[in-house]
């Protein structure tokens, strides 16, 4: 009668593939020695890789019998004993993020103690390895969409592969689940990123996921469970009032030439009510003539595939811009890491100091903290700025989107930040109320 070896939350024991009573008909056959793990209702098998036969097997102690002439029995038996520990602690480290451990994460976890598999090249049904195909999507998305895109998108294989490194872990899509999403989670909040930039991410190996399952490298759909939430919060963000933009627009920066061209770069945001990839760098050829008005001609790189093309007038500031300080010329394109910090300074030089609170969360902790309205410019204010500014102005939301790029009325009215009171001016003054 075989032993069976007792555990906090399984049981482990060794036999044989084929039936005892099969091999009682021939002692010297030999036969595989399987590990067999059963933990509540649920049992799994996994090959030891090592054979025996009824004659040299100890069916009390699960191992080789200690008999001259079986030269490997150590080694036989040092190796079950070592899957033996295995199997229990990795099976006590998954019911930790499991109610009941998947079966396919003790197996992938005794393929890579048994060599199996090697670490970082496990490969799908198509010879695909979790980053190949990752690779694969972001090289066919270049072209058709916006660097900016393709670079967050590469942000996030990066996360990844920190990820995969951390936990020693090799990723497969079979893997991902709710398991993951969680430890992802923690591991984002321990490198201190917000809820916003963890938010990003995973939306990012969503869409990841979505090609890996139409391209047939995966059938894995745990991801479209409702828990495997993309999670956001609205963030503290400001807009410059016509006022201040004048205002930026007639100081004198003729001393610092490196902030007078961020600050132009800038003003031609707020103008133009166009993303940073589209403001920055606009050049004379863009410049086309529209009913006797000269207007910016910009193709959105924000979806090459689709973008569209928008007719921004050039006003009368923009002009003066060019012509007094640039030879007529748009202003040359500028980093936007460059721009954000010397937009900074002179909004700090304008004395743009009152105090705005922020609430955020990061490192999975809620945070406030006053920050001076001057730091908080950047290059994307601009274009908030146009779109907050021209809707106070009485600008029709459906005219405003046709410059942003905004696709829907929703997503509009979430970006400009717009207070309920200010939103409620806007409409009496629209003529639907008798006042």
């Amino acid at each position: 009668m075989s032993t069976i070896i007792e555990r906090s939350k399984g049981t482990v024991r060794f036999a044989f593939k084929d039936s005892n009573a099969n091999l009682l008909k021939n002692k010297k056959k030999q036969s595989i020695i399987y590990l067999h793990f059963t933990y509540g209702s649920n049992k799994f098998k996994y090959s030891s890789g090592y054979k025996s036969c009824f004659d040299d097997w100890d069916f009390n102690k699960q191992r080789i019998k200690n008999k001259a002439g079986i030269s490997n029995k150590d080694e036989v038996n040092g190796h079950l004993s070592d899957l033996e520990k295995f199997i229990n602690k990795k099976y006590n480290e998954l019911s930790k993020e499991h109610d009941i451990v998947p079966k396919h994460l003790l197996k992938y976890a005794l393929d890579i103690k048994t060599k199996k598999i090697t670490p970082h090249k496990v490969k799908n049904k198509k010879g695909m390895t979790f980053f190949d195909v990752i690779d694969e999507f972001i090289e066919i998305k270049e072209g058709e969409i916006s660097i900016i895109t393709i670079r967050s998108y590469k942000q996030t294989k990066k996360r990844l592969e920190e990820y995969q490194k951390h936990y020693n872990q090799t990723l497969m899509f079979e893997f991902i689940d709710m398991s993951f999403y969680n430890k992802f989670n923690r591991f984002m909040e321990a490198n201190d990123y917000s809820l916003n930039t963890i938010g990003k991410h995973l939306k990012t190996i969503k869409t990841f996921l979505n090609y890996a399952l139409i391209e047939g490298y995966t059938s894995n759909q745990r991801f479209k469970s409702d828990d495997f939430k993309v999670k956001k919060e609205t963030t503290t963000e400001i807009y410059l009032t016509d006022d201040e933009i004048k205002k930026m627009y007639e100081h004198d920066l003729s001393k610092y030439p490196e902030l007078e061209h961020a600050r132009d770069v800038f003003l031609f945001g707020c103008y133009t009510g166009q993303r940073i990839s589209d403001y920055n760098g606009l050049k004379n050829e863009d410049i086309v003539d529209i009913d006797g008005f000269k207007c910016f001609k910009i193709r959105q790189k924000k979806n090459r595939k689709y973008s569209r093309i928008v007719h921004c007038p050039i006003t009368k500031e923009m002009q003066d811009i060019m012509d007094s300080r640039y030879n007529g010329h748009p202003p040359k394109k500028i980093q936007e890491q460059d721009l954000n910090e010397n937009i900074k300074q002179v909004g700090q030089m304008l004395e743009w100091d009152e105090l705005v609170k922020c609430e955020y969360t990061k490192g999975g902790e809620y945070k406030t903290e006053m920050i001076s309205k001057y730091d908080l410019i950047k290059s994307h204010t601009a274009r908030r700025s146009f779109c907050t500014n021209k809707y106070k102005a009485g600008m029709s939301v459906f005219d405003i989107m046709l410059f942003s790029g905004h696709t829907t009325e929703k997503e509009f009215y979430k970006y400009i930040r717009i207070k309920n009171q200010e939103r409620a001016a806007h409409i009496i003054k629209g003529g639907f109320f008798n006042v």
